[in-house]
């Protein structure tokens, strides 16, 4: 797990994706980078309207076997998670994120913090690294080491 906190100011979208990109695996690299300025771009919008001035916290988890990448945005606002539209109008300047991220993440969903706000997930499954024959069991390996 890695995190980045970030200012709830528009330059934090470029910070978080530079900052994201070498992290992942290729083949799922362009989604979650793309997810990702979709994320922090709403939780700037949404702390900036609240006020708050708390840093956006944004967490990534890479399975240590490539198969998948876990995201996680906090933001300020105790809104749950709007359903993603199934269409945006041509002429709406906003409005498509949730939209990418339904059509972009494996799954997704929010979770309220216990201080308020929320924090935003997005999971990717990755094909670049299947699991390895003839492994142990995560489960043998703990009780061989016991």
């Amino acid at each position: 797990m890695t995190c980045l906190h970030l200012p709830p100011v528009p330059a934090s979208v470029r910070a978080a994706r530079h900052w994201a990109a070498p992290l992942l695996p290729a083949d799922v690299r362009d989604p979650v980078v793309l997810v990702i300025s979709e994320l922090v771009t709403n939780a700037v919008a949404v702390d900036t309207a609240a006020g708050t001035g708390n840093d956006i916290e944004v967490e990534l988890v890479v399975d240590p076997a490539g198969r998948h990448v876990t995201l996680t945005v906090t933001d300020a606002s105790d809104r749950p998670l709007p359903d993603a539209p199934v269409t945006v109008p041509a002429d709406e300047a906003s409005g498509r994120g949730l939209l990418l991220v339904h059509a972009l993440a494996d799954d997704h969903g929010w979770i309220p913090r216990p201080r308020g706000g929320k924090r935003v997930w997005a999971l990717f499954r990755s094909l670049a690294a299947p699991p390895r024959r003839g492994a142990p069991c995560p489960e043998r390996l703990e009780r061989a080491d016991a």
